[in-house]
């Protein structure tokens, strides 16, 4: 067996740090990043924002690389390594060098911080230094989430316990959330997105990006659904619930009816429960973002749920197919039918979005 000696001086100064800037460009940039695969997330992290270098263990090649701080491939050799994906296994995932007992390494894992052993040769490495196990599977991946590197289910986000997956990281960075109209409706709409992140983050268990992506598509929702608020369907609604309860055979209980500028037939439990939005009140511009983007959390998890009947459903393409859940159209969805890239409604939304900004700070 080759022998490799890895001499890695670990700078974390600024590795795990944020970085500011317009979240759209990064939303694109990096979904372009996690569909080229694991080594290149890898590789994307730590020229953006980890100032160290690193160690990638492939179990099919057997073999373990070090990269320099630009990347740079130091050195290559042979190894011995535990065949599976599971954590118990030392499998694939994130972990930090924790040791070695004569010639078996360990690494704590990014789970839990348990340690495993990794792999099996004559290798000298401080203690800290990034190793990431390519997956043998591809069930798994590596992706950019949060302006991190994580590791998880390959096509969507999913808890699966016996494997070294990412956990979920709810801490909310700072956003300043503006639009390019200049209507009091739509700014008092956005400042709610914006003032409200961190309660709602947490009382829905979502991440920075999610939120992110969630308050993009609360957001663009509000165009085809009624024009901004502005449809003369949507202010005959307003103004007349009762009547298009009668049309459309529910009688005088209105409690069927969409209401406000979404059009939202249900508030979710968590809105009433610490905000106590009646759906009476969805006319208000606050009220509506609130539960839009809740409502959308909704959609978002059981669209998660559907995704293997869907190839194209992936954790990177989820806001395009958001829009037929939330318009009850599931089926789409199920029979694998929802293309998206026809659909002139979702390109309303698309187009709405181009006129909403995030800028992380």
């Amino acid at each position: 067996m080759m022998k490799l000696i890895f001499s890695i001086v670990l700078v974390f100064t600024s590795s795990w740090a944020w970085a500011s800037g317009d979240f759209r460009t990064y939303f694109e940039e990096k979904n372009k990043i996690n569909q080229q695969g694991d080594l290149a997330a890898i590789k994307y992290f730590h020229s953006k924002w980890a100032t160290s270098q690193y160690v990638v263990i492939n179990k099919k090649e057997k073999t373990a690389i070090l990269f320099g701080e630009q990347n740079q491939v130091l050195s290559k050799a042979s190894i011995r390594v535990y065949p599976g994906d599971e954590l118990e296994k030392g499998g694939a995932g994130i972990y930090i060098y924790s040791g070695a007992k004569q010639a078996f390494h360990y690494g704590k894992a990014e789970k839990d911080d348990s340690v495993h052993a990794l792999f099996l040769g004559n290798f000298s490495l401080h203690a800290g230094t990034p190793i990431y196990v390519l997956p043998e599977s591809t069930d798994h991946r590596f992706r950019i989430r949060n302006q991190t590197l994580t590791f998880g289910a390959a096509q969507v986000l999913r808890n699966r316990p016996a494997f070294n997956y990412s956990p979920l990281n709810v801490v909310a960075k700072n956003s300043e959330m503006s639009v390019d109209f200049t209507d009091r409706f739509t700014r008092k709409y956005v400042q709610a997105l914006q003032e409200e992140k961190k309660k709602l983050m947490e009382l829905l268990q979502i991440e920075n990006d999610e939120y992110n992506m969630l308050a993009e598509f609360a957001f663009g929702v509000l165009s085809p659904e009624t024009d901004y608020g502005t449809s003369w369907k949507y202010r005959l609604k307003q103004t007349a619930p009762v009547v298009v309860s009668v049309l459309k055979g529910n009688g005088f209980d209105t409690s069927a009816n969409s209401r406000g500028p979404t059009q939202i037939k249900n508030i979710p439990d968590v809105i009433t429960e610490h905000y106590h939005i009646e759906k009476s009140e969805l006319r208000k511009p606050e009220n509506a973002a609130i539960t839009t983007l809740a409502f959308a959390a909704e959609q978002l998890k059981e669209l998660r749920n559907m995704a293997s009947s869907h190839k194209e459903i992936t954790e990177e393409t989820l806001q395009d197919y958001l829009y037929y859940l939330y318009n009850g159209r599931r089926n789409e969805i199920k029979k694998a039918t929802a293309t998206p890239e026809k659909n002139i409604l979702i390109q309303k939304i698309k187009e709405a979005i181009r006129h909403f900004h995030i800028e992380e700070v």
